[in-house]
């Protein structure tokens, strides 16, 4: 049977790990010196050489002393490497589980070694074992026989218990960098005669996201599905990418806050069959590029072409957008990347990120009263207020706005003044004043104002003590009074006078008087 590349090209020393150095180096000195422990915690991310450091380690070990070269080492070599060694004993932690089978493991290791120095146990996705079979492995972890050394792997340490942890020694696995991925697999390319383009590989590398497994899985499919070259263009279209091109497009419209432009440049993606999750990915991978082009202060060129002539283009983009709409748009395609796992229309997703983004921006230059007070307004104890302080995050409390002479709040100077309550809102309670952008208002009926949401989530989240108190606590400032809020569905101009509605009929049976536009 074929075999897979990752599978086939595992690596069989310490020399052949990529990007673990660190760990490697400690592992060798540690058998040459004879210092070797009994217990040993490797945590990484997946596909990291997490269980293949174990089972070189296991190799090594047993090796110790002998010469490479002689048939007893090369027969062990072997057998270890193809996992037919009756002394390393490899567990998946995740199916094994129970109490019932780290006693087990428990009651054999006081067996001496079948054929080797050492008995190796190595103990994948330990995180998995319930709590009574952390318990069972305690005291076997801690004073296990001379000939026995354990090997924990996981992704997941926080689960593992302090009892535990204290007893092991602990290797931390490093994610691999993109170059050392992609200098890898060039390697495989050249052993198995797979032609690739260098941005192909690339692309294959920034994927994988320092799992060089992922990578090389990735590059074996590619090398399947493609009968000559793999080129970038191939990755895109297995990976449900975009073209580069619209994502610049889309952060061009970003950063000239074009409505239009990023919606055309969404649309066009999803018309090419990407998946909008991964345009999603692909947008935030392009901005923090973006943002460390900003903030980096490295200016000098590299001398490879293509690499610098990237350089080159995000540079000149990064001067058209700020630090702070980098900031905010990351976080934006962020939580719709998030979204999208159980949102039923993932473009929507992504095309509000790219509109909360853009109206953002808009906002303050479409709302001029929110100049500052005049530097000479006295206060209660006739001293002059101090300049405004250059920090805009630091908001004094709203001027009450002045009423009409029947002292009463009118549905005409509410709706006046309804961006600048959205604004003070937003100073206090950013996810209330978002819901107030989808609702309008519709009526005032003398201390009760109506409010008519476009949608059902403003509806809802408004009944939210806590966005509810926001919004009625900047009235109640704003317009010197005691208000509250019914929020209701937008009906159809069609369906008839408002003063049909219940909640109205009811405030009118109570002496209250409905104005509206």
């Amino acid at each position: 049977m074929p075999e897979a590349l990752y599978r086939k090209w595992r690596p069989k020393t310490f020399d052949e790990v990529v990007g673990q150095e660190h760990i490697t180096t400690t592992l060798r000195n540690q058998i040459a010196t004879g210092r070797v422990g009994h217990a040993y915690l490797f945590v990484g991310a997946r596909g990291c050489g997490k269980t293949t450091s174990a089972r070189i380690f296991a190799k090594e070990v047993n090796l110790a002393g002998l010469d490479p070269r002689s048939p007893q080492a090369i027969q062990i070599a072997e057998a270890i490497g193809e996992g037919r060694a009756l002394d390393v004993i490899e567990i998946d932690a995740a199916s094994h589980t129970s109490v019932d089978d780290i006693r087990e493991i428990r009651d054999r290791v006081n067996f001496q070694p079948s054929a080797l120095r050492y008995k190796v146990y190595i103990i994948d996705e330990v995180h998995m074992l319930s709590t009574a079979a952390f318990n069972a492995l305690l005291k076997t972890l801690e004073e296990p026989p001379p000939h026995v050394i354990f090997i924990l792997a996981t992704t997941d340490p926080q689960k593992i218990p302090a009892t535990v942890l204290s007893r092991c020694q602990r290797f931390y696995f490093r994610r691999v960098p993109i170059e050392k991925i992609v200098g890898r697999l060039r390697q495989l390319c050249e052993a198995e005669g797979i032609e690739a383009d260098d941005q192909a590989l690339r692309l294959i590398a920034r994927h994988a996201t320092g799992s060089l497994r992922d990578a090389v899985s990735l590059l074996d499919q590619l090398a399947s599905s493609s009968s000559m070259r793999i080129t970038a263009a191939d990755v895109r279209e297995a990976l449900g990418a975009t073209d580069e091109a619209i994502v610049r497009d889309l952060v061009n419209g970003l950063a000239n806050c074009a409505l239009a432009t990023g919606l055309d440049a969404i649309q066009r993606a999803l018309d090419q069959g990407a998946d909008p999750r991964q345009v999603a990915r692909q947008v935030i991978d392009h901005l923090r590029a973006l943002l460390q082009v900003k903030m980096t202060s490295d200016k000098e060129g590299t001398n490879d072409s293509e690499r610098e002539a990237e350089r080159i283009a995000l540079a000149a983009q990064a001067e058209q957008i700020t630090i702070g709409q980098l900031a905010r748009a990351i976080r934006a395609f962020s939580a719709a990347a998030n979204e999208m796992r159980t949102t039923t229309d993932p473009q929507l997703a992504l095309e509000m990120a790219y509109l909360d983004c853009v109206l953002n921006e808009q906002r303050p230059t479409e709302a001029p009263a929110a100049t500052p007070q005049p530097a000479t307004t006295e206060t209660a104890g006739g001293k002059q207020t101090p300049k405004p302080a250059p920090a805009a995050h630091r908001r004094s409390a709203p001027a009450p706005v002045e009423l009409s002479a029947s002292g009463g709040l009118t549905f005409e100077v509410l709706k006046a003044h309804w961006q600048e309550v959205i604004r003070e809102v937003n100073a206090i309670n950013k996810p209330a004043a978002a819901l107030l952008r989808s609702c309008k208002p519709h009526a005032v009926s003398g201390n009760l104002i109506h409010l008519h949401a476009e949608h059902d989530i403003p509806l809802t989240r408004l009944k939210d003590p806590k966005n509810r108190n926001s919004v009625i606590g900047v009235l109640n400032r704003m317009f010197n009074g005691q208000y509250d809020i019914h929020v209701s569905l937008q009906r159809d101009p069609s369906a008839g006078n408002p003063e049909e509605d219940p909640v109205i009929q009811a405030a009118q049976r109570m002496g209250g008087t409905l104005r509206q536009s």
